[in-house]
């Protein structure tokens, strides 16, 4: 029996739907980065449908990114896959690195971690939005 995504792993998703809504669509390498997150997180069938049909609307980083609720490793992971989400087309354009950038500044990381974030996406060291450590390569 599959438990509930907690609360924070819905916070996760929901924001990142935000993020793929930020160009204006979501387009389907996108939306398999939010499928692939549902995944990772165990959602079961009816929280996959509630956030599918969540994305079905615009959302946007200002109104729909519950700020209050994601905690440090809630928004370390949340720039994680929104890193992996500018990435899932194949390039990064500079709209999404600056999108990127107003995401950091939002969820007020350190400057410092943010950018090993980043760059470790770039790298493709994150896996399931969390990064290999040397016990794991």
């Amino acid at each position: 029996m599959l438990l509930p995504m907690t609360p924070g792993e819905k916070n996760i998703v929901k924001s990142l739907v935000a993020v793929a809504w930020a160009d204006g669509e979501v387009a389907r390498p996108e939306s398999s980065v939010i499928e692939g997150l549902l995944c990772g997180f165990d959602a079961s069938d009816t929280e996959e449908q509630e956030i599918l049909a969540y994305a079905r609307q615009r959302r946007t980083l200002d109104e729909d990114i519950p700020l209050g609720e994601l905690g440090r490793e809630d928004r370390a992971l949340l720039l994680a896959n929104a890193a992996l989400l500018t990435h899932a087309d194949g390039q990064q354009t500079p709209e999404e690195q600056a999108l990127l950038g107003r995401l950091i500044r939002m969820l007020e990381l350190d400057p410092r971690e943010a950018d090993a974030i980043v760059a470790s996406v770039a790298k493709g060291a994150f896996r399931l939005g969390r990064p290999m450590d040397a016990s794991s390569k």
